[in-house]
């Protein structure tokens, strides 16, 4: 195929919520917005940082693909975790236990009535996994990302864009806490892992579209 317009890379993360107050991948998101790096690859970013909030966070995901991307990557902390998880899998399924950053729940346990039970991440995750580990980050795939606004996010990014000719290639990346030292762990590491996933991402269109 050849391309007439630069490819253009949705990359969104979360502020904070009740538990985590400060969001590493806000932080993620704008550092990646202010890279030399991928700047250098020529691909166009949109970014944004969600409200973690059902209603308000759907909202800014549809003004995102509204720019019609061909690439979708998203990031989310799972602050239990010890290592990134490149997500294989989102659910068609919400708690109905842990509300939102404006305490809203849930009435029901599907996000979409009659939607899909599952639907598999599009793209490789395990080029992406590889290009994280290429940075000394720890990395493994992930078919659990959980039932709160990652997993209902990647759920309807996956869902909004199944009918587009060619479908966008999405990811979602879980990254844990940041530690407190400079070195593996930190977030200047999570930042370069975050940055690593997006020329992932950006090769992995140009190779489709090669």
């Amino acid at each position: 195929m050849n391309r007439r317009r630069p490819l253009r890379i949705a990359v969104a993360g979360f502020g904070p919520f009740p538990g985590v107050r400060h969001n590493p991948s806000a932080e993620i998101v704008c550092a990646i917005a202010k890279s030399q790096r991928i700047r250098a690859t020529g691909a166009l970013l949109d970014t944004a940082v969600f409200p973690t909030a059902y209603g308000a966070a759907k909202h800014e995901l549809e003004k995102l693909l509204a720019n019609s991307p061909d690439a979708i990557v998203l990031f989310g902390v799972a602050a239990r975790t010890k290592h990134i998880r490149v997500e294989t899998l989102a659910r068609n399924r919400a708690s109905l236990f842990y509300p939102d950053s404006v305490r809203f729940v849930p009435a029901e346990p599907k996000l979409v009535r009659d939607g899909a039970p599952r639907l598999h991440v599009r793209g490789s995750a395990t080029r992406l996994r590889a290009a994280i580990r290429e940075t000394g980050a720890e990395a493994e795939l992930s078919i659990n990302a959980g039932s709160y606004l990652c997993n209902a996010v990647f759920y309807q990014a996956l869902a909004a864009t199944a009918g587009r000719k060619p479908a966008p290639l999405t990811f979602f990346v879980h990254v844990p806490s940041p530690t407190a030292s400079r070195g593996k762990g930190s977030l200047a590491a999570l930042i370069r892992a975050g940055e690593a996933a997006i020329r992932a991402a950006i090769s992995a269109v140009s190779r489709r579209d090669g």
